[in-house]
């Protein structure tokens, strides 16, 4: 009996020693198994590249305020990098001169000392002569929406628009559209002959011959010098959109303001620097693109708005308002040369798309129901 009892203490010693060795072995196969598997799913799972960030440098001959057009361009600059997610950062906001002079903006985009600049069109007679067509109108529409939309359709239709810019390592993007241009003054101007002897400062290439046609002397002088020149009796009158005169305190002195609606145009052209544009995904330079349409669309609206503030702030001044007849504009018209035709011809001789560009503005400002005091250029005309 002893011996039997022995022997099965032994079996019961043997059974629960190979239990727990067994069980030993499957606790440690199982606990090797799981950080394995862990183990090779990291590998196979790679952490995403974080998104690459485009930053961007933005200049402008032209500071916001008062300037419309910067506002504007300023708008479609926050909206990009605001709807790219991070992808776009501006670093960098230059105004008036503030990294290059107002006639350097083209060359800065072009050489990429900036990525994006508001290039204007009246400085650079030499180089964008085909860009400044919108100034060589005499009484041109003063309404914005139908000038944007012109300018949209001949940008689309004569391709040597488009080139003339883009030729300088740029991307051009979108127009920049000013109001229609009118006058303050010290004193009544309403008839044509009220221009005789009158000094009245202006700028550019047209809007000087168009003043000295009428009798008057321009003076050429920047915006930011007529206020105190009107205070002196240095000038009499200053010829601008009255959303301009306003933010300046013309009024201050002026105290006469005459609708002329000589007429709105685009001096300004939004451009990016070529091989930064070629650097962006294509779903960023989609995102420029489509937010440059918005941005000109509502320009169009701030520029009927700013007028209208204008007129209240001047109103409030104690500015005395008149309207040139359309009898005296016919008067004033007469007595200019054919500017748009001089326009055409000019750049004709210069192997440039001179009549399709002039002729195409002016057919399509007709079409709408505009009317000119004088039919310009009919010597083009098919």
């Amino acid at each position: 009996m002893g011996e039997n009892l022995i022997n099965s203490t032994k079996k019961t010693v043997l059974f629960w020693l190979f239990s727990i060795v067994t069980m030993s072995l499957i606790l440690g196969c199982s606990g090797d198994t799981e950080p394995q598997a862990e183990e090779t799913g990291k590998n196979d799972t790679p952490a995403a590249a974080p998104a690459e960030v485009f930053k961007l440098k933005f200049s402008s001959p032209l500071a916001p305020p008062p300037f419309l057009i910067s506002e504007t361009q300023k708008w479609w600059a926050d909206q990009v990098a605001e709807r790219s997610d991070g992808r776009i950062e501006f670093t960098d906001f230059y105004w008036a001169g503030a990294l290059t002079k107002g006639g350097e903006t083209l060359e800065a985009v072009e050489v990429g000392i900036v990525d994006v600049g508001i290039v204007t069109y009246p400085y650079y007679a030499g180089k964008l002569p085909l860009g400044n067509f919108s100034y060589a109108v005499p009484f041109g529409s003063g309404d914005p929406a139908l000038i944007l939309e012109a300018i949209r359709t001949l940008y689309d239709t004569v391709p040597a628009l488009r080139a003339e810019t883009e030729r300088y390592n740029q991307k051009y993007l979108l127009p920049g559209v000013i109001a229609t241009y009118n006058l303050t003054s010290t004193k009544p101007i309403v008839n044509f002959e009220d221009f005789d002897g009158l000094k009245i400062a202006s700028i550019g290439a047209y809007h000087p011959k168009i003043l000295n046609a009428a009798g008057a002397t321009a003076i050429h002088m920047p915006v930011a010098e007529r206020y105190q020149a009107l205070q002196s009796g240095v000038i009499e009158a200053e010829f601008l959109p009255w959303d301009i005169s306003y933010a300046y305190k013309y009024q201050d002195f002026a105290k006469h303001a005459t609708w002329v609606d000589m007429g709105g145009a685009a001096p300004v052209g939004l451009g990016v620097n070529k091989d930064t544009w070629n650097s962006l995904p294509r779903d960023l330079q989609q995102l420029m693109l489509d937010v440059a349409d918005e941005a000109a669309d509502r320009s169009i609206a701030l520029i009927k708005e700013r007028t209208e503030e204008a007129k209240a702030g001047f109103e409030e001044a104690g500015v005395t308002f008149h309207e040139m007849p359309f009898a005296e504009k016919e008067k004033w018209a007469q007595a200019l040369s054919d500017i748009p035709g001089d326009w055409i011809e000019e750049m004709e001789g210069k192997g440039l798309a001179g009549k399709k560009t002039m002729i195409g503005y002016l057919n399509l400002l007709e079409e709408a129901g505009h009317e000119f005091p004088r039919t310009w250029a009919a010597d083009y005309r098919d």
